[in-house]
């Protein structure tokens, strides 16, 4: 396999994981995270948080619990996809220079 063969498989392979980070980032900024936000300083059993949109949510034991495995979820794949990309650059800019 050549160098060239490899500079393509590897950015075809970046474009691919920027497909797949685009929507889950916007999941993450755009659902998740408000959702998340909006019970965290929820002190007592069935308080009602808002969240950025304007939208009340029930912060009760079992939707607090499951917004925060959903955020602890979304930023590990987040998280581990964006260092996969970078190792991949990394590795793309190495071969190029080569």
């Amino acid at each position: 396999m050549t160098v060239a063969q490899k500079l393509k498989i590897l950015k075809f392979i970046n474009i691919l994981l920027v497909i797949f980070l685009i929507p889950i980032l916007l999941i993450y900024l755009l659902l998740i995270i408000p959702e998340y936000s909006a019970c965290n300083d929820a002190m007592f059993e069935g308080e009602k948080g808002i969240d950025i949109w304007g939208s009340t949510i029930d912060c009760d034991a079992e939707s607090r619990a499951f917004s925060e495995a959903f955020f602890q979820m979304f930023s590990m794949i987040a998280g581990g996809i964006s260092l996969v990309m970078i190792l991949i650059n990394i590795l793309y800019f190495k071969l190029k220079n080569t």
